[in-house]
């Protein structure tokens, strides 16, 4: 968001607190209408979209002045964008823009971001993923029985999290991409955390460093596809880097390329998956995946606090996310029955790992993640499937800490096993699942 445009957003909030539930048209009960995962946990106006805009405006008014205090409300979001869905059935503002933008202006302010943001910056920098792992650690995920394609035009962009913490996940994706036989391959050493972290967290000029970085790679090889199974890097790919750079190559989350090969029979399902599932839209993959459309125009005030967008704006609602995918590819799996969570598709709740926040305040992302849990357990359900390897690290975790009997699965996991090609995981689960 430009300068001019942020200063016009942070005076026209309406104070109405939309932006705290979701829209009252979706809500199917009191325990799960609220949209801010921030408000939820500390109940305070300040944490909420529209609070967040206020000290903007007390900032930009000089009546505030960037402070620790200050800098630790703005990191405590997950920057979900359920705030700007909601923002729009009654106002045109980006709250997620404008609390992006005003974590960039407290990064140059040299208050933010968070020490853990700092931290896993440099570990970017000098490591080129944000775990402090080895650099030549990033393929160890890679098993024996898959063949790479070095003159293939499609790659494969496995991500930091899925090289390093949920390979499960890095796997099952190339076993499933070899069952179709999709001549695919990756970077190796040639590729870099897509820059998500640091861009979240307002470090602007690290972020563009490593799309530059992975464009550039990419070009080189004359790339026309890339397929990714992170979300996270999915949307930065697909929505951030062309705001930054044009590029010509097509952007694809695994899972939309998964169904389509299902609807065209080249994956075929064998196995029998007997399980009550819910399905968790992960926020990158959801409403925050939408692109951006262009609009020249201007802002008419008509009375106080009132505007109006000429020529109309176009409202980024969300609901281009990606969300019909990955619910058919489940329908399609023999045995599996999908019950639905309340808040879904471009109104989901957050899993709470995003924004920062997994790494600066685990306990808000952990406290999030509990409500979610909760929601899904409220289903009947006996497993939680998602399509994002953070979602994943952190629905686990609650799990874990909460002693849910949920079990957590990406859902390319569930697609190996109702491939047949994961009896041994199946056989446990099956003994697991109750």
């Amino acid at each position: 968001m430009d300068e001019i445009e942020y200063k016009k957003m942070i005076k026209r909030c309406l104070r109405c607190s939309i932006c705290k539930w979701i829209p009252q048209v979706q809500i199917k009960s009191q325990k799960y209408a609220s949209a801010c995962p921030a408000i939820d946990v500390y109940n305070f106006h300040p944490y909420s979209g529209g609070g967040k805009i206020i000290l903007a405006l007390a900032l930009e008014m000089g009546r505030l002045i960037p402070s620790e205090e200050v800098r630790d409300i703005v990191y405590k979001c997950t920057e979900c964008g359920n705030c700007a869905i909601s923002c729009k059935y009654l106002n045109t503002l980006e709250p997620l823009e404008i609390i992006m933008t005003l974590r960039e202006k407290l990064v140059a302010a040299g208050v933010g971001p968070m020490p853990q943001h700092v931290k896993y910056t440099e570990s970017i920098e000098k490591l080129h993923n944000p775990y402090n792992e080895p650099h030549e650690a990033r393929v160890d995920w890679l098993p024996d029985d898959i063949s790479l394609d070095p003159d293939a035009k499609t790659v494969y962009f496995v991500g930091c999290t899925s090289s390093y913490r949920r390979k499960e996940i890095a796997v099952s994706t190339a076993r499933i991409l070899k069952a179709a036989r999709i001549p695919f391959t990756i970077l190796r050493e040639e590729e870099f955390c897509c820059g998500s972290p640091v861009l979240r967290t307002g470090n602007v000029k690290a972020f563009q460093e490593y799309l530059n970085k992975n464009l550039d790679v990419l070009e080189s090889k004359g790339i026309e596809t890339v397929i990714f199974s992170c979300a996270g890097c999915y949307d930065t790919f697909t929505v951030d880097y062309p705001l930054f750079r044009e590029y010509d190559i097509k952007t694809r989350h695994s899972v939309e390329l998964f169904q389509e090969l299902i609807e065209k029979g080249r994956l075929k399902f064998t196995q029998n998956l007997p399980f009550r599932a819910t399905y968790h839209d992960p926020c990158h993959l959801g409403r925050n995946a939408e692109r951006y459309e262009e609009w020249n125009g201007d802002t008419v005030p008509i009375m106080t606090l009132v505007n109006i967008n000429v020529p109309p704006k176009p409202k980024r609602m969300g609901a281009n996310g990606i969300y019909e995918a990955p619910r058919k590819i489940l329908e399609k799996i023999p045995g599996l029955q999908l019950i639905e969570m309340e808040r879904i598709k471009e109104y989901a709740y957050c899993c709470g790992a995003g924004g920062g926040v997994k790494a600066a305040f685990p306990e808000m992302a952990l406290k999030t993640a509990f409500m979610r849990i909760e929601e899904a357990e409220d289903t009947g359900a006996n497993i939680l499937i998602s399509a994002c390897p953070f979602c994943s690290t952190n629905l686990q975790d609650a799990i874990k800490e909460k002693g849910s009997k949920l079990k957590f699965f990406d859902i390319s996991e569930i697609i190996l096993m109702a491939l047949g090609l994961a009896p041994e995981k199946l056989r446990f689960i099956l003994r697991e699942v109750k």
